[in-house]
């Protein structure tokens, strides 16, 4: 199985058209290029996210999303899902952010990623590389540290992220960027990453206490 690097470059349009009103933008945004993370449609993750029964799902796992979520106890997961057609190509990127505590984890105690294909078919991913990168638009710096492209399964394809430590982490779905949807769960706003890369790991956000 095949694997390529990318590394993100620009501002994406999901950030441009919240420059606008993202609401009002993000169904005429089609044609606007940017960074990995800059250009994923943002979804945070909570503690409700811990199983493939609970996980935000992508009807269109090429459509690409940025999922944010944290390892607040050794152990915890979350999960997300995308559906794909047969030879759809599925890319999965891992990112930390550019923060203590996660830079000062040993790589291979970062949280990893347990790709279950439809056919039931179990890959893990772990730290391969170390790309560093700035977002300018949203002022936050990332470590992207495992990447990975396939050809995909016709079906549904179940993400969980799990980590020996407590840790921030952003999972990367998808390349094409264009409008889309998330099922059971929603897209967030800016404002909601910023607090997501502000709070430490460990420590109960508003979305988790309201449970």
């Amino acid at each position: 199985m095949k694997f390529e690097l990318t590394i993100p470059r620009r501002l994406g349009w999901w950030a441009q058209a919240a420059v606008a009103g993202f609401g009002a933008l993000v169904a005429a945004a089609g044609d606007v290029r940017g960074g990995v993370l800059a250009a994923h449609l943002p979804v945070v993750l909570t503690s409700l996210n811990k199983d493939a029964l609970a996980a935000p799902k992508l009807p269109d796992g090429k459509v690409s999303f940025a999922f944010y979520g944290v390892i607040d106890e050794p152990g915890e997961k979350r999960a997300v899902q995308a559906d794909l057609e047969k030879d759809d190509v599925l890319y999965v990127e891992m990112l930390i952010p550019k923060l203590p505590p996660e830079t000062d984890i040993p790589p291979e105690r970062l949280p990893t990623l347990t790709l279950v294909a439809p056919s039931g078919e179990t890959q893990v991913f772990t730290a391969n590389r170390s790309e560093v990168f700035d977002e300018p638009y949203t002022d936050t710096s990332y470590i992207s540290y495992s990447v990975g492209r396939m050809s995909a399964e016709q079906g549904t394809y179940t993400m969980e992220i799990t980590g020996p430590v407590p840790a921030r982490f952003v999972l990367a779905v998808g390349e094409e960027e264009r409008p889309g949807e998330v099922v059971k769960g929603h897209i967030a706003e800016i404002s909601d990453v910023h607090d997501w890369y502000k709070t430490p790991p460990g420590t109960v956000t508003v979305a988790d206490a309201d449970e």
